[in-house]
């Protein structure tokens, strides 16, 4: 008895060792999808609180990769109380990103900190954090099971930060076998444990061989709101330059 114990606990400990080793090579095949040097979109953001009702905005995100990391300027349009609104993330592979926030109204430039980086974006249900592009090397990842995703067969990974001011305890992700894009996300609480956001890939293009998330869901269960994110009039690898990317850009 004490024997088939042994092997049953070495089985177990051998299988826990695979799962992993699995979830690390499907993680790395996310992470090495296709991205472009540079991007364009119009976007248009949708608010929706717990009651139904809907706020409508309008913005401009630019992105462009560098060998220090991903950086991205987002700029919105309408309505009149967010016009002139504008946000910039200088992307660091090493540390944390730095980024910024103007508010026209105040002519003022803020500093998100690390530690607000679990502040709501502009209103939204979409974080800071959420805001920035995630390497590879700040997590560890765990294969849970396999599952199917709208009619999409799916490896389900779970995600676990190792930045200490991350908002989430843990992200698990459907990743489709037949291209490796994650399709849907679940965020939890890191205060709680408890399920926070659904974030759903509703319409995925491909261009120029970068799959592009197009329209997109993200779901607050908590708090019962919800965003919706259309991107229209994208471009990729157009040669955008980099003095967009720069605090004298944000505030002038």
């Amino acid at each position: 008895m004490k024997k088939l114990l042994v092997v049953f606990i070495t089985v177990l400990f051998a299988f826990a060792l695979f799962a992993d080793e699995q979830g690390d090579q499907i993680a790395q095949k996310n992470f090495n999808l296709k991205d472009s040097k540079d991007s364009y979109s119009e976007v248009t953001m949708i608010l929706i609180d717990k009651d139904g009702n809907k706020k409508s905005r309008k913005l401009t995100m630019f992105g462009k990769e560098t060998s220090k990391g991903r950086n991205s300027y987002v700029e919105f349009s309408e309505p009149a109380d967010v016009k002139g609104t504008k946000f910039l993330t200088i992307g660091n592979k090493i540390g944390d990103d730095e980024q910024r926030l103007y508010l026209p109204a105040l002519k003022k430039t803020r500093l998100i900190s690390s530690s607000s980086k679990n502040g709501k974006f502009v209103g939204s249900d979409l974080y800071y954090y959420d805001m920035e592009d995630k390497d590879i090397s700040e997590f560890t990842f765990k294969f849970l099971k396999d599952d199917t995703f709208n009619n999409k067969n799916c490896f389900v990974l779970e995600m676990t930060p190792k930045d200490k001011n991350a908002p989430y305890s843990k992200t698990i992700a459907w990743i489709a076998k037949d291209d490796f894009f994650a399709y849907k996300l679940e965020a939890y609480d890191k205060k709680d444990g408890e399920l926070l956001k659904v974030l759903v890939m509703v319409e995925v293009k491909v261009i120029d061989g970068v799959m592009i998330p197009t329209k997109t869901v993200v779901e607050n269960k908590k708090d019962g709101t919800k965003t919706l994110l259309q991107l229209e009039n994208v471009k990729i690898n157009s040669g955008i330059k980099d003095d967009i990317f720069t605090v004298k850009n944000l505030e002038k």
